[in-house]
């Protein structure tokens, strides 16, 4: 009896020594701590868990394809062509589009500039622009020139009569047209016309005439004729 409770007091000495050592061992890590010393792993707590890895951001869609055409700069539209007979009246206009038919029936090409075949001039007493078609201002291109005769270039002269009216006074060939309203009050016509044109008797064979004309009552009126002797 003796010998068991000597060995029941030695295992109660051995247990109460393990939890000191159990005791000693949990102050030993909070002072670590404290202090920042390195802790046992076997003594201390369980690792924490492993940090979750950060998300990837997703990739970028790839951009869209471009093609070629759209890349490239739309070049600019051409304007319409400018109207050449801008600012005629139409009776002048129909004129000008006249002759051009003509030389495209000599099979010719009917070449002239804007604003240099009507020429605006003063006949009329009415303060209205009127109109002289010299066709010496236009050529016809590869083909017969059927406005130029033995009687010299043609003219043709528009008259105005009112307000968007016009008349056209004066058309055949002639030799020579000028318009003289200097110091005048009524402008005059001299025309150095061929001798087919010419009313007065003739006996010396003369070639050609000068006419006058002034615009009078409504009308280009010949006021004189006398025969070109130079």
């Amino acid at each position: 009896m003796a010998l068991e409770g000597a060995d029941a007091g030695g295992r109660g000495r051995s247990l109460v020594a393990s939890a000191l050592v159990v005791a000693l061992a949990a102050v030993s890590v909070l002072v670590a701590r404290a202090e920042g010393a390195p802790v046992d792993v076997a003594v201390s707590e369980a690792p924490p868990p492993a940090a979750m890895p950060a998300a990837e951001a997703p990739p970028n869609p790839p951009a869209p394809a471009v093609s070629a055409s759209a890349s490239t700069a739309a070049a600019p539209t051409p304007g319409p062509a400018a109207d050449p007979y801008a600012g005629l009246p139409k009776v002048v206009a129909r004129a000008v589009q006249e002759l051009e038919a003509e030389c495209r029936a000599a099979e010719g090409r009917p070449n002239w500039k804007p604003g240099t075949l009507a020429e605006v001039v003063n006949v009329s007493p009415d303060g209205r622009p009127d109109y002289l078609i010299d066709t010496h201002a236009i050529a016809c291109d590869g083909g017969f020139t059927p406005w130029i005769g033995s009687d010299g270039f043609r003219h043709i002269l528009f008259v105005s009569t009112g307000p968007g009216r016009w008349v056209r006074a004066f058309d055949r060939g002639a030799r020579g047209f000028e318009i003289e309203n200097k110091g005048r009050k009524v402008p005059q016509v001299i025309v150095f016309s061929h001798s087919a044109y010419c009313t007065r008797p003739n006996p010396e064979r003369y070639m050609r005439c000068t006419q006058v004309y002034e615009w009078r009552r409504g009308k280009l009126r010949k006021i004189s004729e006398d025969w070109f002797t130079d």
